[in-house]
């Protein structure tokens, strides 16, 4: 399976990777809190940074690419891309995506380094980002945690 693949994939770091099933209509955001919590982490309500799918991918690929703290290479960016591209492949559009910070600044083209940006932790870990996306019934959940 695809999600077990993402997880596999990424050798550092805590990796949770899901399709969620939520039969039920209900707002995106209650949505996406509601897949998080059932993987175990905190609800963010109007926290929740809404994004473009296309920063979508980039936060994805970025996430799961490199690592939070040191920007290290784990993926290589074509692989981590392709993989988010597959992932977000199995969410029925339209689906809306969220995030719970700055990272597409971070993962962006001109990004220069790391510093200067904000997140909502999700985790008690030291860095965690990911990206949620919320389609009909189905969310997508990709989420990283690394240590400084």
């Amino acid at each position: 399976m695809l999600t077990d693949q993402i997880i596999a994939r990424r050798t550092s770091g805590r990796v949770t990777c899901v399709l969620v099933a939520q039969p039920q209509w209900a707002k995106s955001r209650l949505l996406a809190d509601q897949a998080v919590e059932s993987v175990g982490f905190r609800a963010l309500g109007d926290g929740w940074l809404e994004v473009s799918e296309s920063d979508a991918r980039r936060i994805g690929a970025g996430v799961l690419g490199r690592d939070l703290a040191t920007n290290a290479v784990i993926i290589p960016a074509l692989e981590a891309d392709d993989l988010v591209g597959e992932l977000l492949a199995m969410v029925p559009e339209p689906f809306t995506c969220f995030t719970n910070g700055d990272w597409a600044d971070v993962f962006g083209d001109d990004a220069p380094q790391h510093d200067g940006f904000s997140f909502d932790p999700l985790t008690d870990s030291a860095l965690d980002a990911g990206i949620v996306c919320v389609g009909d019934g189905v969310t997508a959940v990709l989420w990283v945690e690394d240590e400084e």
